[in-house]
């Protein structure tokens, strides 16, 4: 009886004030719940299978934060703690994982967090950097209720296809060195990468797999992508000789407002191929790009389109 008046409640509309006073319930059918340290009760005016679901199935991590503001018993059942960023970064002398004390990530990883054997689950807002070796395989995806991070830093991991859709479902712009392995255990590929982040509008792709992740079809794919169409940047570093330069000089030609930085070296490509590279590198110097950056492509270490170093 209960869903057949919520069905109408929303199919009529009404103001949300008004479904709510139609779905409260009397006193003596109110749930009660029990606050973790204390004997008083605290009831709710829903019946419990709806109290559960709401405190199973939060929506968005606004409403969470109001939830456990509003009663204890929400964090006492279901322990989630929002933060902003979440740091894995040996270089600063943190020592595990840190966040920023502010509403925002600010970069000051003020506050340690120790997740080996944590009572919470962390739901991560803004921006996840994990740098550490295996960090995020071994100690913190167990530990994340959800990842909504727009920016995000991942190197050095060996991650499942899955283990890495868990982490970047909302992530915007990607700093990426990490190896992604399917159910077989073979490197996905490039290609596949992208195509698994359609929200994505900006990407530096810092270490290709021994060109393992690249397939005589990956540059063909990435320019059939509407999605990296309408990127704003993208960074390829250490590519291998098997990626193909030329297709891949055309889309850089036909999207512009993209702005491309490319690292080539000579221990990994052919001399062929760096004649191909040196040579799009000298076309670029006089190609109109209007108020679009131009692209730089760096032979170990030297910018050729603006002669310098890096």
């Amino acid at each position: 009886m209960l869903r057949v008046q919520v069905h109408l409640l929303l199919q009529n509309k009404m103001d949300i004030t008004e479904q709510v006073a139609a779905l409260a319930i009397p006193n003596r059918r109110k749930t009660p719940v029990f606050v973790h340290g204390s004997s008083k009760r605290q009831y709710f005016a829903f019946p419990k299978f709806m109290m559960d679901y709401i405190l199973k199935n939060p929506k968005s991590w606004k409403l969470w934060k109001k939830l456990i503001q509003s009663c204890k018993w929400f964090f006492d059942k279901n322990p989630i703690v929002i933060i902003p960023c979440l740091h894995s970064d040996n270089f600063n002398k943190i020592n595990g994982f840190s966040t920023c004390s502010t509403q925002q990530c600010n970069d000051i990883r003020d506050r340690p967090i120790n997740l080996i054997n944590a009572p919470f689950k962390l739901w991560i807002t803004e921006l996840l950097e994990i740098v550490d070796r295996d960090a995020a395989v071994k100690h913190l995806i167990p530990r994340i209720y959800r990842c909504d991070a727009k920016n995000m830093y991942l190197l050095n991991q060996l991650l499942t296809a899955d283990e890495f859709a868990f982490l970047t479902p909302k992530v915007l712009d990607l700093v990426f060195a990490t190896w992604v392995l399917d159910k077989t255990e073979k490197v996905v590929s490039f290609e596949k990468i992208l195509e698994s982040l359609p929200q994505i509008q900006a990407i530096s792709h810092l270490f290709f797999a021994d060109g393992r992740d690249v397939t005589l079809d990956t540059v063909k794919k990435i320019a059939e992508m509407e999605h990296v169409k309408k990127f704003s940047r993208m960074t390829l570093q250490n590519i291998p000789p098997n990626f193909d330069f030329v297709a891949f000089s055309k889309f850089m030609l036909e999207n512009k407002h993209i702005w491309f930085v490319l690292a080539f070296y000579d221990e990994t490509i052919t001399e062929e191929y760096m004649v191909e590279v040196k040579a799009f590198a000298e076309k670029l110097k006089t190609e109109d790009y209007g108020n679009h950056r131009r692209p730089v492509i760096y032979l170990n270490n030297i910018d050729l389109v603006h002669d310098n170093n890096w």
